[in-house]
């Protein structure tokens, strides 16, 4: 990004947006590894249509556009990868296995904690055009679209 003068500039917001992901990263990987402690658990929602999303299908016939779900007692094989995390979820009493890239992410929220993170609702489509221009041509989104909620 460049402002008036042609001079590169931050672009803060996108930088806001990755650090984001990375604490949603950081807190599951831990818990990944050390399980929930005290009475911390999440809701997560994320955009079911975006392309690296891989739910069932029943699943996602119920969810064609987005879904939340809830990691506190019956989560299991949570794995967090460099792009994405997965987990099994029982519907219906079957255990099912949903892998979550990061940047489907629309939402994150701690109740335990009172944090909660909104993040902005890109379709695949939009971030793929995103990924394709240069930084000059990317538009700014505000970051006060999805700071943290009072």
């Amino acid at each position: 990004m460049k402002n008036d003068n042609n001079i590169p500039s931050i672009n803060y917001d996108s930088l806001t947006i990755q650090a984001m992901r990375n604490l949603v990263k950081n807190v599951l990987n831990d818990v990944s590894r050390n399980g929930l402690p005290n009475k911390h658990h999440f809701y997560i929602t994320f955009i079911t249509n975006y392309e690296s999303v891989e739910i069932p299908k029943d699943i996602k016939s119920n969810y064609p556009d987005e879904m939340t779900i809830v990691i506190e007692n019956s989560f299991w094989d949570l794995l967090v990868q460099e792009n994405n995390f997965s987990l099994k979820l029982s519907f219906d009493g079957i255990k099912k296995i949903l892998i979550i890239p990061f940047n489907s992410l629309i939402a994150f929220s701690d109740p335990y904690a009172n944090f909660h993170l909104k993040f902005p609702k890109l379709d695949y489509n939009e971030t793929k055009k995103l990924n394709s221009k240069s930084t000059d041509e990317i538009n700014i989104v505000n970051i006060k679209d999805f700071k943290k909620d009072k």
